[in-house]
């Protein structure tokens, strides 16, 4: 008897989660289907979330569009009621339910708890079933994260260490009614901390990201000179603060403040705009100050995420860096395609022109394995690039080092090698052309990167003199490994540990991510750089090759280690100081950086 009444205490649970799911608009026994392919009748249904006590041993179910998911099923598979019956809220708890994310929300704020959604899945109840689309746990109840609205996904060349990908809003809220000099709306606001801190509003039209990148390096050279500039230093070669976002689904907004080897100053403002029905991952117009789109190196691979701790000696020396102008970006062809196309100032790293012309500058990108069945070549990149104009402008870089990005300031004379420095008055002055080819390869945890670059450049002496072309070339190619098991389909957003460094949230003590790395790179300048007058070759070199090999450690997602040896042999005798020279340099390089 006292048998019979147990088993009837279970199942009466059951029967009242069954009527009142019948009288709410029923389950369906059964994987939910796309809401974008199902009938109407069934996109009408109403949402359902199941609360109970997330602390219920072993954890309850969860119901999402009618449909019951185990807690503890990865794979989110529809259960039936039999995982229910034998488990009463803890606490005497009621189990309720929300037909939408606003009653779910004004559930959990009342107190009602709410069931934390399965490992691995995200948190309470902020994932669906892929079909249902992309749910993001941003809004904050008092107990636990609840749903928010679908988020489309888009790229965002260019954009340093956040360059992969960024959410936009997919819908907005309705406008009031206009009325003559009438304010913006107030719209509450909610904080969320993950590749960075977020302030945003509850419908997603406005928000503001702020990211931190810090590095810190010791350098130490073999050889140096007494009364030379180069020595063994402690220095910060950035710091950089990054406000971006979204004003609505149709603009967004990128600004940085750096402090490099000189004074603070602005390093990127721009913002990008999307017209019309057109999918932001197939057109944004951006305008502002920007990185320009010349070589896979400089454009797809922010200084956040490099492999060594500085570019390649050809990209750092010759790259457009960044400029003031325009640029149309996108995807297209099921983003097997990405292409840039802008027009800039022309001097590198500068904030003016110092001419009427302008410079055009055209970046592609193909992966065209990327839909297909064969895992070894989705993600092989084969990148081109090109940029040419007329310039009159001051020369940049004046020098030619292999440690250091254009940095103007007469400090990077003292923090990095220098293998070739113009004669003073010499000025970039006619045509500039350059071209690029790049190969970038991903699978699983190897990495690999094979660049060439060309071009010639336009100078004079003096003001009066005559014009001298310089050829360039340069090349490099690069290896990276992940020894800890991490992989990556592209260099964004790095990295998430296996097993992060340290102990916490029941897990076993994790070493973090361990990624080996080696780079040969080659740059050459004709001999017309010195036959010109522009350069002495009695002091410098046109040629640089250098070798960086070394190990990046990340303890976590935020927090990267990297040692270095930079070998560098320019094939005949530079100078370090008024009576000593050496044809090769060591450096010996340690850098902490903190990215968030």
């Amino acid at each position: 008897m006292q048998a019979g009444f147990s088993a009837g205490r279970r199942v009466w649970p059951a029967a009242i989660v069954v009527w009142i799911a019948v009288a709410c608009g029923g389950f369906t026994w059964g994987q939910t289907s796309s809401r974008r392919s199902a009938p109407a009748a069934s996109r009408a249904m109403p949402r359902f979330a199941f609360l109970a006590d997330e602390r219920a041993d072993p954890p309850l179910p969860s119901v999402l569009n009618g449909t019951i998911f185990a807690a503890d099923d990865d794979s989110f598979a529809p259960v039936g009621l039999s995982h229910v019956n034998d488990h009463a809220a803890p606490g005497g708890s009621p189990i309720r339910f929300a037909s939408d994310e606003q009653r779910l929300a004004r559930s959990v704020a009342q107190g009602g708890p709410m069931l934390q959604a399965p490992p691995g899945r995200g948190s309470a109840l902020g994932r669906v079933p892929e079909s249902e689309g992309s749910f993001s746990g941003d809004a904050e109840g008092l107990r636990g994260t609840v749903l928010s609205a679908p988020r489309v996904r888009t790229s965002q060349l260019g954009k340093e260490g956040l360059g992969g990908e960024a959410d936009v809003p997919d819908q907005e809220m309705p406008q009031t009614p206009y009325r003559p000099d009438m304010p913006p709306r107030e719209r509450k606001v909610l904080t969320r901390f993950s590749d960075g801190l977020s302030w945003k509003t509850e419908d997603d039209y406005f928000e503001l990201q702020f990211h931190n990148l810090t590095q810190l390096d010791l350098r130490e050279f073999n050889p140096t000179a007494p009364g030379g500039p180069l020595a063994d230093n402690f220095i910060i070669p950035r710091q950089r603060w990054y406000f971006v976002g979204h004003v609505s689904k149709y603009v967004e907004y990128y600004t940085v403040i750096n402090r490099g080897y000189g004074a603070l100053d602005l390093l990127d403002s721009f913002a990008d705009f999307n017209f019309g029905n057109i999918e932001k991952d197939k057109f944004q117009f951006r305008v502002g100050r920007m990185k320009t789109p010349y070589t896979y190196e400089y454009i797809k691979i922010s200084e956040s995420d490099l492999i060594a701790p500085e570019r390649s000696v050809f990209v750092g020396n010759f790259a457009g860096n960044r400029q003031d102008g325009a640029m149309a970006h996108g995807q297209v062809f099921d983003q097997k395609l990405e292409y840039a196309l802008g027009v800039f100032d022309g001097p590198r790293r500068s904030f003016q022109d110092f001419n009427n012309s302008k410079d055009l500058f055209a970046f592609i990108n193909m992966k065209p394995f990327l839909k297909g069945d064969f895992d070894l070549l989705k993600q092989l990149n084969l990148s081109g690039s090109i940029n040419g104009g007329h310039e009159n402008n001051p020369l940049q870089p004046a020098a030619l080092r292999t440690a250091n990005d254009q940095s103007p300031s007469p400090t990077a004379a003292n923090v990095s090698p220098t293998f070739l420095t113009f004669n003073p008055n010499v000025m970039e002055n006619g045509t500039r052309m350059q071209w690029a080819g790049d190969v970038a390869y991903y699978y699983k945890s190897l990495g690999i990167l094979a660049e060439y670059e060309g071009g010639f450049q336009d100078y004079t002496a003096s003001r009066t003199s005559a014009r001298t072309r310089v050829p360039l070339n340069g090349y490099a190619v690069t290896m990276f490994y992940f020894w800890t098991g991490e992989q990556i389909t592209r260099r964004v957003y790095l990295l998430e540990p296996r097993a992060p460094f340290g102990t916490g949230l029941g897990r076993r003590h994790g070493k973090g991510a361990v990624e080996l790395y080696g780079r040969f790179a080659n740059l050459h300048l004709g001999n017309s750089v010195f036959t010109g007058g522009l350069a002495n070759p009695a002091l410098w070199s046109s040629t640089a090759n250098v070798v960086d090999t070394g190990v990046n450690w990340y303890l976590n997602n935020y927090t990267k280690l990297t040692l270095d040896w930079q070998y560098s042999d320019f094939g005949k005798p530079v100078s370090l100081s008024a009576t000593k020279s050496a044809s090769f340099m060591n450096v010996f390089w340690f850098r902490t950086q903190i990215f968030f």
